[in-house]
């Protein structure tokens, strides 16, 4: 439980997901699945072969948002979700350097509190796309 979630909480997830279902990058994704391998193996030392198990649930939540992403480009106009990547990317990309500068210990930055910033994303495209034209 401790190894899935350790894997799952986090914006790397979440945007890796949405970054491979909505544009088929799966860059993100990649760099994750490195960081996540040398933390299981650290884990694995000391809370054992059950770590091997986390990757069931990790890979249900990670898929289950990538479908998600790819399913609801058929619903959405290509004006818009071209729009919506590119700011979704943008805001993505703040969040990966944040992770980034956490990883090397210049600051302590919650970037889970970051992830509604998605969120606000789309809503703030949509709002631009239908009410100003942009």
């Amino acid at each position: 439980m401790t190894a899935t979630l350790i894997f799952v909480i986090g914006a790397m997830a979440i945007i890796g997901a949405l970054d491979s279902g909505i544009r088929g990058d799966h860059d993100v994704l990649y760099t994750k699945a490195i960081i996540d391998g040398f933390t299981a193996l650290i884990l694995t030392t000391t809370l054992g072969i059950g770590v091997l198990f986390s990757a069931i649930p990790v890979m249900l939540y990670q898929g289950m948002i990538a479908l998600f992403a790819t399913q609801i480009d058929n619903f959405i106009p290509q004006a818009l979700m071209d729009s919506f990547i590119l700011e979704l990317t943008a805001t993505g990309g703040v969040m990966i350097f944040a992770i980034g500068l956490n990883l090397i210990g210049l600051t302590k930055i919650r970037v889970a509190n970051l992830l509604p910033g998605i969120l606000v994303t789309g809503v703030l495209v949509t709002i631009s796309h239908y009410m100003i034209g942009i």
